[in-house]
């Protein structure tokens, strides 16, 4: 680093700071590598970035100097598309993640429902694609554990359910009920009998819409939970992926409270059955509920389900069904009208697209978005991206579009051989997830969780994420082999990701996201560096401190 870089790097106080960090190593995003800097932050803000021999006016009587002993500082990390409060509500229901077998899965169930006799619906969330047929799960195995009351039990992605007989009588669902638009009924291939499994939300919203909802002190403790978790994490920032009302309200209460502890991005719901005139009732949620630390400033749009639900729009038919290529939920002529109405009014889209028909979609719809209305700084996004067409891989760079991924994802999982290898074949189960073409193609690249949604292992510990992410290979059960070695990412890509990568995403680069004098002091130490340890341990690394606008929200015990 030059001095004139030293110069530019330091912002002249009269004041020492409140926080100095000596003595260790430094990674911001773009260095490829990390630094012995000292860094010094006052005020909520990085004041400092440069040489230790540098620090000395910033260190006073009342200053914190935190030796870190040869570790490494971070920029906070960001989660670019999660679903917070689901998760955290999920945690206060029946949970089967982590539960291997049907016999322990319908177990599972039995104590939860005994325990909570009161219940007059059981909820819950976990279970695998790969413990059941192709068609899914049925009723019947559910009637035997709990026949007095609907059970409603969601996928380990949440893209499908399991429900029991009750479930489907108070909901009115029989033979004759058609399939919704986007979802599937799976029927008794005998009778034609609902059989118990329900795709995509537009058919599990059938049961669900009739189930109570948590109340706002119900919300908040979520909420409350989350942000303690994420802080132990290392994560300052997040992007809410469906900002329903309800959650909204939860961050905005905790922001007037002064206790939101992270900066929140949220997107709201886009109705497929509804045009452009919905636009203005996204205005006037924003306006209810936009915070300094609370952006509303994103529509969501479901393009297709997934793969594993054979729910994913792809252009190519799925193995053995060959007149079944999943289906879009919008309507092309509606889909384009509604992106082009957000890019308008200056409104974000955020496009779930997992199939290679659903990506060209989206692409297509930002692409008309761009041309009626001109380019401008809209970092809209399209999140998953599990199969791309290489056709259509260079433009996302070209559209300025960003790849919102999942590097969680990226192994082979206990689903894999049944409900990716099978429904795809091996030429396009062994071509998902293209995170260094995206990087080589000169996208911009974000990364997310979308937790609590995943594979055998559910996390949104950034660590294990990036670790994931740079080997390809899944922590804990799973295939022990390197899946699609030839997407493999440095780590640094990966952290760029987490970091500035995500921010951008959500038009947060100029305050946070990397570590320069100037920006937000939203840091995280962690107690080894990264970049001295084998790949394959990366996840066992743990934060110490944790900063967010200066302020420390999580500190270790014993630290």
């Amino acid at each position: 680093m030059t001095q004139k870089q030293n110069r530019m790097n330091a912002i002249l106080t009269s004041e020492p700071a409140d926080i100095v960090f000596r003595g260790g190593f430094v990674y911001s995003p773009g260095w490829g590598s990390p630094r012995p800097l000292a860094v010094a932050v006052s005020g909520g803000r990085i004041v400092f970035v440069g040489p230790e021999t540098d620090l000395k006016p910033f260190v006073g009587l009342r200053t914190e100097t935190i030796d870190m002993h040869g570790k490494l500082l971070l920029p906070g990390f960001h989660d670019a598309h999660l679903h917070p409060l689901i998760g955290a509500l999920d945690m206060l229901e029946c949970a089967l993640q982590g539960v291997q077998g049907v016999d322990a899965y319908l177990e599972n169930v039995r104590e939860y429902a005994v325990k909570h006799s009161d219940k007059p619906f059981i909820r819950g969330s976990g279970w695998l694609y790969n413990a059941f047929p192709p068609s899914g799960p049925t009723k019947q195995l559910l009637d035997a554990v709990v026949p007095d009351r609907p059970v409603f039990i969601k996928a380990i992605d949440g893209h499908s359910a399991w429900v029991n007989s009750k479930a489907l009588m108070i909901a009115g669902i029989t033979r004759d009920t058609p399939n919704p638009t986007g979802g599937l009924i799976e029927r008794d291939a005998t009778t034609g009998e609902p059989s118990g499994t329900l795709r995509e939300w537009s058919a599990m919203g059938l049961v669900s819409g009739l189930m109570a909802k948590p109340g706002p002190a119900e919300q908040l403790e979520g909420a409350r939970l989350f942000l303690e978790k994420a802080a132990s994490f290392g994560i300052t920032a997040f992007h809410e992926a469906m900002g329903k009302p309800p959650f909204l309200k939860a961050w905005s209460t905790l922001w007037e409270r002064g206790k939101l502890t992270a900066r929140v991005c949220a997107s709201l719901f886009c109705d497929p059955d509804r045009g452009p005139e919905q636009i203005i009732d996204l205005l006037d949620v924003r306006a209810r509920y936009d915070r300094s630390l609370l952006r509303i400033h994103t529509g969501k749009l479901f393009l297709d389900g997934v793969i594993e639900g054979k729910t994913a729009w792809v252009r190519q038919a799925y193995e053995g069904e060959p007149r079944n290529f999943g289906e879009p939920i919008w309507d092309a002529v509606n889909f384009r009208r509604v992106v082009s109405a957000l890019d308008r009014v200056g409104l974000q889209a955020h496009i779930h697209a997992v199939g290679d028909a659903a990506v060209k979609l989206a692409l297509d719809g930002l692409e008309q978005a761009r041309s009626e209305n001109g380019p401008r700084d809209s970092s809209h996004q399209i999140a998953h991206a599990d199969m791309v067409s290489r056709d259509d891989l260079p433009r996302f760079a070209r559209l300025g579009v960003v790849a919102n991924i999942q590097p969680s994802w990226f192994y082979m999982d206990g689903n894999f051989t049944k409900s990716v290898l099978g429904p795809l074949g091996p030429e396009r189960a062994h071509a998902l997830y293209p995170m260094r073409s995206f990087l080589q193609s000169g996208a911009s690249v974000a990364c997310s969780s979308d937790w609590p949604f995943g594979g055998d292992v559910i996390t949104f510990n950034p660590l294990d994420t990036i670790r994931t992410g740079v080997t390809r290979r899944g922590i804990g059960r799973g295939i022990d082999e390197t899946y699609v070695p030839n997407e493999c990412v440095t780590l640094a890509q990966m952290i760029d990701a987490h970091t500035r990568g995500a921010a951008f995403a959500d038009f947060r680069d100029s305050q946070t996201g990397s570590v320069e004098s100037g920006k937000r002091a939203d840091l995280i130490l962690l107690d080894r560096n990264l970049f001295e340890m084998h790949p394959l341990e990366i996840h066992t690394a743990k934060v110490l401190l944790t900063l967010f606008d200066g302020l420390p929200i999580w500190r270790a015990p014993g630290f």
